[in-house]
């Protein structure tokens, strides 16, 4: 199957008029855990630009657990239900008056579906922005677009999202045998489609790779839902002792932990991955067919391998149209032991210069 997208979108607006700051800002981004880490980042930005402003967030529950733990955020409001359809309906019915009692000043819809775009309207703040869903931007720029739309000072980027509890989780990292000194690398063999797997024998071959060529004490970590063990079997069984598998042993707030602790990330197109790079965390991720425009890993030390620079590119397709998957498969076990080395390399040289 292959998605079809418009090329562009507008970001509707309507700018704050105010002669002082707003008070009081609701954000809205109800689902998909690597879009609401980036919205996070972005939420990182417009507290850290503008701190007497009280922000709040409105997410589905299935993805509350971290944002609770994300020091921007003042207050998150929380639907029961995930998706669309009438049970969400109900859900906004019910939060309705939650919200309205917070008297929100302005609102920024990062979603824009028919529920945000509701709720955004019913509120009737003063001020308020909505998402631009389809441009070729990357997804953060696409929301401090939809942030500098309000008309307040353009938002400051940062690299990395600040919270309440830095630490939870590590205590289940050493109970699974790291010793605390030994480097950590985070194997994410998550792609929901073929066309956007590097596959689990790469994984593992590349981590064969690094013990011998790199570092033979360094530890691998594993971590996902409990589905994720059928995607990592081959890793924890081929590893043995250097694999730290935590498959569907963690929360989200104790996996987002781990991630930010380890040395570097592997990862398929997911949300880990997102969690992995909006740290700043030396990140190698796998698009394969998923558009790089909209969700490649940020920042120097991070590296995408992207279909872009094929004529069949950035497809977006969960079947390969060629069969073969050439995007991936393209991309060598050794060659991301070299690549891996590099980004490391170029984080070391940076500590240096800083110390």
């Amino acid at each position: 199957m292959k998605f079809i997208f418009p090329e562009s979108e507008e970001i509707k607006s309507r700018a704050w008029k105010g002669n002082k700051l707003p008070g009081k800002v609701l954000f809205i981004r109800l689902h998909a855990f690597g879009d609401s880490l980036i919205s996070f980042l972005a939420a990182e930005a417009f507290k850290k630009t503008f701190p007497n402003i009280e922000l709040h967030l409105l997410i589905c529950r299935n993805y509350s657990e971290l944002p609770n733990n994300v020091v921007a955020f003042d207050k998150v409001h929380v639907l029961n239900h995930s998706r669309g359809g009438w049970p969400m309906a109900l859900d906004l019915l019910k939060i309705y008056p939650e919200l309205r009692r917070e008297k929100f000043d302005a609102i920024v819809d990062l979603q824009n579906n028919i529920h945000s775009r509701t709720i955004r309207k019913v509120l009737l703040t003063e001020a308020w922005a909505q998402f631009d869903r389809y441009s070729r931007v990357h997804a953060l720029h696409r929301y401090h677009n939809t942030i500098n739309a309000l008309g307040l000072s353009p938002v400051t980027q940062h690299t990395e999202i600040s919270l309440r509890n830095e630490l939870s989780g590590l205590e289940k990292l050493m109970e699974k045998g790291w010793n605390g000194t030994d480097k950590l690398i985070f194997l994410n063999p998550c792609g929901a489609f073929p066309t956007r797997q590097w596959g689990q024998q790469n994984y593992l071959t590349f981590a064969k790779l690094w013990m011998q060529h790199v570092d033979s004490n360094a530890k691998f970590v594993l971590l996902g839902y409990p589905s994720f063990n059928q995607k990592t079997t081959m890793l924890s069984e081929g590893l043995g002792s250097s694999c730290i598998n935590m498959v569907g042993q963690t929360n989200a707030v104790e996996a987002y932990n781990i991630i930010r602790k380890v040395n570097l990330s592997l990862s398929d197109d997911g949300g880990l991955m997102h969690a992995s790079w909006t740290n700043n965390t030396p990140t190698i991720g796998f698009l394969g067919a998923s558009p790089a425009y909209w969700g490649r890993p940020l920042g120097k030390m991070s590296f995408a391998y992207t279909s872009e620079d094929l004529e069949c590119g950035n497809c977006h397709s969960t079947d390969c149209k060629w069969g073969d998957n050439r995007c991936l498969t393209r991309v060598t076990p050794m060659e991301v032991v070299e690549r891996a080395n590099m980004l490391l390399g170029m984080l070391t040289d940076k500590l240096k210069n800083n110390s």
